[in-house]
């Protein structure tokens, strides 16, 4: 009687291990980022090292709609249809570090747009990156220098911060 109990426990628990790890590597993924979320770490909770680093830090305002991504794209509720604003916020978060943070700004006067993209790359050797793109120019977005960046962002009354 107890050798019959012992293999009727056996054989349910094998099919159910099978199918948990079936679920578990389909969804080991989507289950890490739903338990570590990226978003905790390098979200609000990291402003003191972009400070630090002189990245522009992250509004406690702003959301995202990425909830189980590496890649986290933050912008404000109400974002402005024309004038020069900052856009967005863009987080790159690698096996649980952070690859690249970059900040998008924009200037929309009627039809027309311009957008400048500000990103600091966590690598060996730290790199910043200025990118410039203006549509009526060229069709590519311009790697463009530091001084430049500033240049563009004072004349649009802004500052990189």
């Amino acid at each position: 009687m107890i050798i019959i109990v012992r293999k009727t426990r056996i054989k349910f628990w094998y099919p159910l291990l099978i199918i948990v790890s079936v679920i578990f590597f389909l969804t080991k993924d989507k289950l890490y980022y739903l338990v570590f979320q990226p978003g905790r770490k390098y979200g609000v909770a990291f402003n003191a090292e972009r400070a630090r680093l002189g990245i522009a830090v992250l509004p406690d305002t702003w959301v995202t709609n990425d909830k189980l991504s590496e890649t986290k794209v933050w912008y404000p509720v109400n974002r402005p249809d024309s004038g020069s604003f900052r856009s967005s916020k863009i987080v790159v978060v690698k096996s649980g570090s952070i690859l690249y943070d970059g900040d998008t700004y924009l200037r929309i006067v009627r039809d027309k747009y311009e957008k400048l993209t500000v990103g600091y790359r966590y690598t060996d050797t730290s790199v910043w990156e200025y990118k410039y793109y203006n549509p009526s120019i060229g069709t590519d977005e311009n790697n463009i220098t530091k001084y430049r960046a500033d240049s563009i962002l004072n004349n649009w009354g802004l500052e990189y911060k």
